[in-house]
């Protein structure tokens, strides 16, 4: 499908990215409910904070810029960070406020979360090389065609499996290091980084 600036206009493409991200305080509102008041407080400082300039926008903003660019490593580490991993962060750190968690636990469910996005990010980038259209779903060897840097092209094939192996492992140790375990959790990681599609 076009996208929403082609089919509607810059203008009206713009207005409709700071309507949803409007709409995601307001649903993120309305799902609290009467949950305690500094909770809530805390869940939306997390959520702007990932979600703005020092987080997903601003990862956005370097990918943006970085197009048709080589980049280094430390740059595409910076953008897969400040887009998936904040994204899985919010969504974690949230879900941990909410339920009393610690700020010490809290800070374990943010490095846990970048690890998930690291792994996920990287898991995408060999999809682009080794999946089918018809699997994935989306055009493959799209970033190659458009001369993307990704972690394959800075690490090759081979390193990139093993250290989608290294940092899963890594995440669900950590999800593994609380008093409860959350095989649900654990599962979800599990399925998300060595997802086929």
């Amino acid at each position: 499908k076009k996208t929403t600036w082609v089919a509607y206009g810059e203008d009206m493409a713009i207005l409709a990215g700071d309507g949803l991200l409007n709409y995601a305080f307001e649903t993120a509102l309305k799902a609290f409910g009467k949950a305690d008041a500094m909770r809530v407080a805390e869940c939306l400082k997390i959520l702007a904070g990932k979600a703005g300039i020092y987080g997903m926008i601003g990862g956005q903003v370097v990918d943006v810029m970085s197009e048709e660019k080589k980049i280094d490593m430390e740059t595409l580490l910076f953008i897969h960070r400040n887009k998936t991993s904040a994204l899985i962060q919010s969504s974690m750190m949230i879900g941990a406020v909410m339920a009393g968690a610690s700020e010490e636990d809290v800070e374990k469910i943010e490095k846990i979360g970048e690890d998930i996005g690291l792994a996920f990010q990287i898991q995408d980038d060999i999809l682009d090389v080794t999946s089918s259209l018809e699997v994935l779903g989306k055009p493959v060897g799209s970033d190659e065609k458009n001369e993307k840097t990704t972690y394959i092209t800075l690490e090759g094939f081979e390193k990139s499996k093993k250290d989608v192996e290294e940092i899963s492992h890594r995440a669900i140790a950590g999800l593994k290091s609380f008093e409860r375990e959350n095989q649900f959790l654990n599962e979800l990681v599990e399925m998300l980084i060595h997802r086929e599609k």
